[in-house]
């Protein structure tokens, strides 16, 4: 999204914005937050303490501010206690991967001079002047709006409620097994990437676990998960991961049809099962928690011609069709513990 259709989209969403607001818009989607922390060991602390007493509390979904960023709003939608070291994490994090220039900035900022804002061509000059540092929110925006949110990546914000699921079973002290499972495209890869970011697992995929042609059965396609090998990954995943044994394991290669090296995993806090399949009913009673993403038939064929490019009809006729076969036979969805829809996500 361009920066000036962010600019339209905070100016409806805020009449009240200053010269000094848009600024800080400006800034915080070109840098990020790293102006934020003054002091790293009090992140979690204030954080902490300006969630409890934030006023507004309504429930307000992230706001996307351009480079990748969103502001994440301080709301009752969440308990503080549980989620606030979440954020924290994920707010430092930010700050560590977010860099921006001032060549950037000043791109930003020239997109500021075509709003019809009274004062903005003399705050700007002024700003300038001072040599562009970070600004605060005008007290008109304060008094309006009453603003609590943090500047964190949009990923982040997007997979919170999934990340903190995690990590509040993370804090039992205990191995933990987890499933993402959902309809192609949805971004199942996509969150067991960031949950390996933050926590220390192992994340196995279901797509090494497709039966060979020889080993299906007739008429498999029509048979909900017939092309899973459910018991190889029982006996060579999933049983020794509830022991706490070393995983030692085959890849299956669709396009090879046959298997790679060995693959050797130790044991971790954190297992992640990630795919279609994952939450079939053979395996499903394993897991401490289970994920499942979904989106809209149209996103699902946008995402999936971008990336499958003109491998895409095969989903189109043959794959999307067993897995909604399979969705539908065990109904996954509602059996899943958080569930989320990625529509808007990427």
């Amino acid at each position: 999204m361009k920066f000036e259709k962010i600019l339209r989209l905070h100016s409806e969403r805020y009449p009240l914005m200053q010269p000094q607001d848009y600024t800080k818009l400006a800034y915080q989607s070109e840098f990020g937050p790293g102006h934020m922390i003054e002091d790293p060991k009090r992140v979690l602390p204030d954080l902490l303490e300006e969630w409890k007493t934030a006023a507004g509390g309504f429930s307000q979904a992230p706001e996307y501010i351009g480079n990748g960023l969103c502001r994440f709003h301080l709301t009752n939608e969440y308990d503080p206690n549980e989620a606030a070291p979440l954020l924290a994490e994920l707010f430092t994090r930010t700050t560590q991967k977010q860099v921006g220039t001032q060549s950037g900035l000043q791109e930003r900022l020239k997109a500021l001079e075509s709003l019809r804002v009274i004062g903005m061509d003399e705050w700007l000059s002024a700003y300038q002047k001072r040599g562009c540092p970070s600004v605060h929110h005008s007290e008109t925006f304060r008094k309006a709006y009453r603003p609590h949110y943090r500047v964190i990546k949009v990923d982040y914000a997007n997979y919170f409620p999934a990340l903190l699921a995690v990590r509040e079973l993370m804090q039992l002290g205990k191995p933990i097994l987890v499933a993402i499972d959902g309809r192609c495209g949805s971004g199942k890869s996509m969150l067991a990437a960031l949950i390996a970011e933050l926590f220390s697992c192992n994340v196995f995929h279901m797509d090494d676990f497709y039966l060979p042609m020889e080993q299906r059965s007739s008429g498999w396609i029509d048979i909900p998960a017939g092309n899973m090998d459910f018991e190889r990954f029982l006996r060579e995943v999933l049983l020794p991961t509830l022991n706490g044994s070393t995983v030692r394991y085959c890849p299956f290669d669709c396009q090879a049809g046959g298997y790679k090296e060995a693959a050797l995993l130790f044991t971790k806090p954190l297992t992640i099962i990630e795919g279609s399949y994952s939450q079939h009913p053979m395996l499903s009673s394993h897991y401490d928690l289970r994920i499942f993403l979904t989106c809209s038939k149209d996103e699902q064929i946008r995402r999936l011609r971008t990336r499958e490019d003109t491998y895409f009809t095969a989903f189109q006729t043959h794959w999307i069709p067993m897995e909604e076969r399979y969705l539908r036979a065990f109904d996954i969805e509602h059996g899943s513990t958080v569930a989320l829809d990625t529509s808007d996500f990427f």
